[in-house]
């Protein structure tokens, strides 16, 4: 018999369970135990689970949302259209509705499934090596596992934030409990601060307004850039919420169309950028791959855009905006251009250049050229040893064109922007700090990896990553954040043999590899060779 046991309970470790259970045959699946270990409930996780407030709505396509298996061939979409027929199609539905789907494909496993799958409500404190087992501890005393995954996703339940937020109203990240936004907390009529300027800290404004009764006011004709959307106060919400970052910007809003010709543009750029990581595998020099012919074609994508688009955007234009995060418009001066994201006018121009009513930025470019292209460049960076300048540059470009990317949907856009014009929202200016009497709300969850900072003096993201370290079962290389792993998932050990039977799948191993943060299964193929792995142990035990 061999004994798995799981570390997290979310979706990544859903998908690898799910295919395990699709490789093994009715007869093998009985030679193993699975214990998924997760105070939440098992599908959802933390980020997903079910009391979520249905303010709260997906921030990507409801598209990419796929558990189907042998168990059931349902994917996000039937799923919605089958169990809430009267829910509006909506490209980004309530965030509940995706915890739901998610905890049911769990309950499908373990309740129909051919091995054993069981829940075990607990915070795992502690993994060791224990002869040939693996020693896992936490509550419920130590128990013995033959195999062990790590998919702690955002993180152990309850951690301290790495950079805490004194005073503020939540002690622990916003990762789906907003249990401590309440009335009692944030009185009606206070002043909130909030840090952070991205996707959460959205969230927060929303279930201060609208999640308090407030409502919205749609114009009768086209609103694309939010004129004529007017915020509705119940006089629950807070007198102002402000938002701060260290940028002092926002993200771009998603445009929710783009130009055939565009799209087959970047498509063209699939194959070159492919082959560009292809050949620079061939012979990787010891000081680690260079990045700039990668950097050149989407630099020669992302003009080609332009071209198609009108605009006279340079390869310079272009490249300063990758390395400062600050969109240019060649119409406009660079004055203007510094504070394009800072305020109403800003998002508003955003949302007028999605929908062609204003001139296209470099910032619309690259998010096309960033977005279309992030399937291959998941491919094209997996475990790509880069030279430390090009590992530091590819950070702060990735992190600005992300903005650019992968922001808040349109309807979000807009809703911030009637909250700007009401009043009650506005952005902190660099510097600024919070005014006396404050309510503050720490919205910066955990970034990914398994140290907070990057290696060497990064410190472990948990007790659990420090133990393992420190015994040189897992590794994480210089400059990077993530666990070393095996295109399996397998951990590499300190010395880059494997650790045999210890795996990690996820915002683990980030840096490494590219994209974690997502529940696009497809975008990473790890879990489906960890399946295998396991499988063939399985096989290979009962046929023996």
């Amino acid at each position: 018999m061999i004994r798995l046991a799981v570390i997290g309970g979310g979706p990544k470790s859903l998908f690898a369970l799910l295919a395990l259970h699709d490789r093994l045959t009715s007869a093998s699946s009985r030679q193993i135990t699975v214990d998924v270990f997760d105070p939440f409930p098992p599908g959802s996780g933390s980020v997903w689970r079910g009391e979520q407030p249905d303010v709260l709505r997906l921030n990507v396509n409801m598209g990419i949302v796929d558990a189907s298996s042998s168990l059931s061939s349902e994917n996000f979409s039937a799923w919605v259209r089958r169990v809430a027929p009267e829910s509006p199609a909506e490209k980004y539905p309530q965030r509940v509705l995706v915890g739901r789907y998610l905890r049911e494909q769990f309950q499908l496993l373990s309740q129909h499934g051919n091995m054993a799958v069981v829940h075990a409500p607990f915070v795992v404190t502690g993994v060791e090596r224990a002869g040939s087992t693996w020693r896992v501890s936490g509550p419920f005393g130590s128990r013995h596992y033959d195999e062990v995954l790590l998919a702690t996703g955002h993180g152990l339940a309850d951690a301290v934030a790495f950079t805490p937020f004194p005073g503020a109203a939540n002690q622990h990240a916003l990762i789906g409990d907003y249990s401590t936004l309440t009335t009692e907390n944030i009185p009606a009529e206070s002043t909130v601060w909030i840090r952070g300027a991205a996707l959460t800290a959205y969230d927060v404004a929303l279930l201060l307004t609208e999640g308090r009764g407030g409502s919205w006011q749609w114009p009768d004709g086209d609103c694309h850039d939010g004129a004529g959307v007017h915020y509705l106060a119940s006089g629950g919400e807070p007198l102002h919420i402000v938002l701060s970052s260290r940028s002092g910007s926002l993200m771009y809003p998603k445009s929710e169309s783009v130009p055939e010709r565009v799209s087959a543009c970047v498509a063209h750029y699939k194959q070159p950028l492919r082959e560009w990581g292809r050949q620079v595998r061939d012979e990787v020099p010891d000081c680690g791959v260079g990045l700039s012919g990668m950097w050149s074609i989407l630099l020669d994508c992302a003009q080609e855009c332009a071209h198609l688009m009108g605009s006279t955007a340079s390869a310079l234009s272009l490249w300063r905006t990758a390395m400062t995060g600050r969109s240019a418009d060649p119409g406009l001066d660079a004055g203007t251009l510094a504070s394009a994201v800072t305020t109403a006018a800003g998002l508003r121009g955003s949302l007028a250049v999605n929908h062609y009513a204003a001139p296209i930025t470099t910032a619309w470019l690259w998010a096309r050229v960033w977005s279309g292209l992030y399937a291959d460049l998941v491919l094209v960076m997996d475990r790509l040893p880069r030279s430390n300048q090009a590992r530091k540059e590819f950070v702060r470009v990735a992190h600005n064109l992300e903005r650019f990317a992968f922001g808040p949907p349109e309807l979000t856009a807009l809703k911030l922007v009637a909250l700007f014009d009401s009043g009650i929202l506005r952005l902190a200016t660099p510097g600024e700090s919070p005014p006396h009497g404050a309510v503050l709300v720490d919205a910066v969850t955990p970034g990914p990896g398994a140290l907070h900072t990057a290696a060497p003096g990064g410190r472990p993201s948990s007790d659990i990553i420090a133990a393992l370290l420190d015994s040189g079962h897992v590794s994480v290389g210089d400059g990077d954040r993530g666990l070393l792993t095996d295109v399996d998932g397998t951990a590499l050990a300190r010395d880059g043999s494997r650790t045999e039977s210890l795996s990690a799948l996820g915002r683990p191993t980030e840096d490494p590899t590219l994209g974690h943060d997502t529940l696009n299964r497809a975008l990473h193929g790890e879990y489906g060779l960890w399946a295998q792995r396991v499988a063939d142990r399985v096989i290979d035990q009962f046929d023996s």
